[in-house]
């Protein structure tokens, strides 16, 4: 897909669950096709994603999706291209010590997906910017996530965004199959007024 015009990012409401559940299993099927077993790829169901979504939006989680707009028109062109939840960092029981201590207080990006066919034309910085300002309005001190540790192209991306791995990987396991996930962070600061 050629690039229409520039990002537009909004807030998702709804009527977005289908279209987030598809970039959400587009991506894994094309990302995680590697690392993460052909049988659980295949068996992601859009339908039921879809319903959970919808649920979370309802229920106000704070998604933004961005979409290419059309310049000419100032108007939106198409359906979301990627999506980022955000929110206060979950902890976990099963988290190491390290990481149950040093993450109060923080923002957590939950998933942060593009979808395949617009992957580098500018709607996941579009959403980083997004995600950051909410994070800032919301007076968060630190915003991490968890990568998978053989993800390559999304550390890097999120090292551009100027998140640092904290060296603090953990194990997980997904429909058995075991796998390692990283935390990566980064301070927010106000900007000067």
């Amino acid at each position: 897909m050629s690039r229409a015009g520039a990002v537009v990012v909004r807030r998702a409401t709804p009527a977005d669950a289908e279209a987030i559940a598809t970039i959400h299993v587009d991506a894994w099927r094309h990302n995680y096709r590697s690392w993460i077993a052909e049988a659980t790829l295949a068996g992601l169901d859009v339908a039921a994603r879809a319903a959970a979504w919808r649920s979370q939006l309802e229920a106000g989680a704070v998604v933004y999706v961005g979409t290419h707009s059309d310049i000419r028109t100032d108007t939106q062109a198409g359906e979301p291209l990627g999506w980022v939840s955000v929110g206060p960092f979950r902890q976990s029981e099963s988290a190491r010590p390290e990481v149950q201590t040093l993450t109060p207080g923080w923002a957590e990006l939950y998933g942060f997906y593009v979808a395949p066919r617009a992957q580098r034309q500018g709607v996941g910085s579009a959403l980083w910017q997004a995600a950051l300002r909410w994070c800032l309005d919301q007076g968060y001190r630190e915003v991490g996530l968890w990568v998978l540790a053989d993800n390559a192209p999304a550390i890097r991306f999120y090292q551009r965004c100027g998140l640092c791995d904290l060296e603090l990987d953990q194990g997980f396991a997904i429909d058995a199959q075991p796998l390692v996930e990283k935390l990566m962070a980064r301070p927010l600061v106000m900007p000067p007024r």
